[in-house]
């Protein structure tokens, strides 16, 4: 029965689309799809350790190829071990490997297949950590028990600062949201998240849904932002329900706008980014996959979805139809006294209309 139901796959493909592209992983987009392969192993467990696993060559101990991680199962869906023994999970060390990035001590729903070397997992999978998937652990527990699997479902978070997916453990569950889902004949179905940031849909008639919600203050989406609200399609299956999956991903509304000019007023080409005033906290923005960007062909810029911090803005210009990665410009500029060294912005604060004036020089200041 379990490999009857549909899975979306919004979340982290709308998350974090820089780091699937740069691994390849073969997933759409589509609400309801994504069918579960026969020989899955899902389960909800806690990392408790970690082995580097390295390639043998002649009896001796190669190049590290990746992590054999070790969890204790709290609860088993489909193929793995008792609740309380371990099951040991291989994946890539990151980056472009897909490899799965788990956090010791971190609680997961894993869904890994089975290969020569035993269980396997990566980003490409629907593995997450367990406080972004109330949603779908209620539908599993369903589909173990041969209960009734709801039509449309997910989970609505608040998610951490950065942009990878170990930040996805730092996500937040967001409870008594207001969920609708607008059919395309414009009829309204409504329902609110529990405790643990989960929504359900039981039964809707079939059609194709856009899905929206009332986020508290503050927050948004990338969907909001950019006007691409996700829609599913809803079908009955031999009445066990659609199980169509839609995980709402929000951050901080922060943001920043403006234009960049010359010293002369004109504006300019180029790239916007952003980065935390602090060094440390710069650095490990970047190690976590850096903060948004702008390309701007007429100077203006808006950089949205910004958690509450001090930053600084970067311009990189455009010479000769190509942006120039080698001189960055700063504002406020480091070396201005009579300003803030740094731009102050509040939880869910919009700073618009920003002058970013480039020195005419090509020192960068």
């Amino acid at each position: 029965m379990l490999g009857r139901l549909s899975f979306a796959v919004f979340t982290l493909l709308l998350i974090i689309p820089s780091v699937i592209r740069a691994c390849s992983c073969g997933m759409g987009t589509n609400g309801c799809g994504m069918a579960l392969s026969p020989d899955s192993t899902i389960f909800l467990g806690q990392v408790i350790s970690r082995d580097e696993i390295r390639e043998s060559d002649n009896g001796s101990n190669g190049w590290p190829t990746g992590y054999a991680f070790h969890f204790r199962t709290t609860e088993n869906f489909r193929g793995a071990a008792e609740v309380g023994q371990e099951v040991v999970i291989s994946t890539g060390r990151g980056g472009g490997d897909c490899g799965y990035p788990f956090q010791i001590g971190t609680s997961y729903l894993v869904y890994a297949s089975k290969g020569e070397g035993g269980l396997s997992t990566s980003i490409c999978s629907a593995t997450s950590p367990e406080v972004t998937v109330s949603g779908a652990l209620k539908e599993l527990r369903s589909l173990r028990d041969g209960a009734h699997v709801d039509d449309l479902f997910g989970t609505v978070v608040m998610g951490g600062n950065g942009a990878d997916f170990e930040t996805l453990t730092q996500a937040r569950p967001l409870p008594n949201v207001s969920v609708r889902a607008t059919s395309s004949g414009g009829s309204v179905h409504s329902t609110s998240t529990d405790q643990h940031g989960a929504y359900a849909f039981p039964t809707l008639p079939h059609n194709s849904y856009r899905i929206d919600e009332d986020l508290p203050e503050g927050l948004s989406t990338w969907q909001r932002n950019s006007g691409q609200l996700p829609t599913v399609e809803v079908k009955g299956r031999d009445g066990n329900g659609s199980g169509c999956q839609v995980d709402v991903f929000s951050r901080p509304d922060g943001q920043i706008s403006g234009t960049v000019v010359d010293s002369h007023g004109n504006a300019l080409q180029g790239f916007v980014t952003i980065e935390p005033a602090d060094s440390k906290e710069a650095q490990a923005a970047r190690q976590r996959g850096g903060l948004p960007g702008d390309d701007t062909e007429d100077g203006s810029f808006s950089l949205p979805q910004l958690p509450p911090g001090k930053y600084r803005l970067i311009f990189y210009a455009k010479i000769r139809n190509a942006v120039s990665f080698e001189h960055p410009f700063y504002w406020p500029p480091p070396h201005d006294t009579l300003n803030s060294p740094a731009i102050d912005l509040g939880f869910g604060q919009h700073l618009d209309h920003l002058c970013f004036e480039v020195p005419a020089t090509d020192d960068p200041k």
